[in-house]
């Protein structure tokens, strides 16, 4: 058994049903797997997730039903998309805020100046182009940062490319921790090395030990890189990477689980306009784990503050 609290498998548990209710795996009114089966999954015993259950019910992720078990709560039905816990998340961070002397009026304003007074850039450092855009993707869309594709090849202490001299922070992941350290010492830049998702990971392992996972891509280069990434959490034997130009999307068989790279998106919706796409498409909501989301916001943050300090 592992040393996973509560709250952990809680919050693990909350990212699988937000994410799969996103990319259509999970849906309303579904059952969540056997109290049993979920303990053997994270390595606990079954009170801690009986616990977790039960956090999530009081959240209104779930619903328990006597003799029956825990059924996902749709989403709400005015958006589409934000689940019933919202309220009650807001409620508790209006309150926390209010117990700082922040009226709920002023939050908002607080957050804005908190995050937008100096807009940072981040140059995202990686060795293929599809990487390089999720990176992009994420730090732009989700947390406000000004991004520059950076290919790790053009990574140089005495001739940096322009996203890296006029960057605030340099973000790569733990492949290329190491020379991205070596660099932004020798500039005096801030770097940080990020790491994905747990869930997904573990829900891409699965697939991999029930039968081919699809990945489609557009950099040769992130095959190789992917099969390392992915040895550790199933047979790659079972690895299928799919690399727009080169090979044929409409060969990816109708129920197979295929991850479609930020990179080739577009291109995907394109080709298969009107349709759900090769395979059954699976789009994360989000890449980056909560844990580099949060370095991320902190980093975000603490510039800012300093920012409003200096007027």
């Amino acid at each position: 058994m592992t040393h996973m609290s509560r709250t952990q498998v809680a919050s693990e548990l909350r990212e699988q049903i937000v994410s799969g209710i996103h990319v259509g795996r999970l849906r309303g009114g579904e059952r969540l797997p056997a109290v049993r089966t979920l303990a053997q999954d994270f390595g606990v015993n079954d009170r801690v997730v009986m616990a977790a259950i039960r956090e999530l019910a009081d959240e209104g992720f779930v619903e328990l039903k006597q003799r029956s078990g825990a059924y996902i709560v749709p989403p709400h039905p005015a958006s589409g998309a934000s689940l019933p816990h919202l309220g009650a998340w807001l409620v508790s961070m209006l309150a926390q805020a209010r117990s700082r002397g922040l009226a709920p009026q002023a939050v908002s304003e607080f957050v804005r100046r908190s995050t937008e007074t100096r807009r940072l850039r981040a140059a995202c450092i990686e060795c293929n182009k599809d990487q390089i855009a999720l990176l992009c993707n994420e730090l732009d869309h989700e947390l406000g940062y000004i991004t520059d594709a950076t290919p790790l090849d053009t990574l140089s202490v005495s001739d940096p490319p322009l996203g890296v001299r006029r960057a605030d922070l340099l973000v790569t992941t733990a492949f290329h921790a190491d020379r991205v350290r070596r660099v932004a010492k020798a500039l005096g830049k801030p770097w940080i090395a990020v790491a994905l998702r747990h869930d997904v990971m573990r829900d891409v392992g699965r697939h991999l030990h029930q039968g081919p996972v699809y990945y489609i891509a557009t950099d040769l280069r992130f095959e190789r890189k992917l099969r390392r990434m992915l040895d550790a959490v199933g047979p790659v034997t079972n690895l299928r990477v799919l690399i727009i130009g080169r090979d044929d999307l409409a060969a990816i068989p109708r129920e197979a689980p295929t991850f479609v790279m930020p990179s080739a998106l577009d291109v995907v919706k394109r080709r298969f306009r009107g349709s759900r796409g090769p395979g059954f498409p699976i789009h994360p909501a989000r890449h980056l784990s909560d844990e580099s989301a949060k370095e991320l916001l902190a980093f975000l943050v603490r510039a800012n503050m300093t920012a409003l300090a200096a007027g």
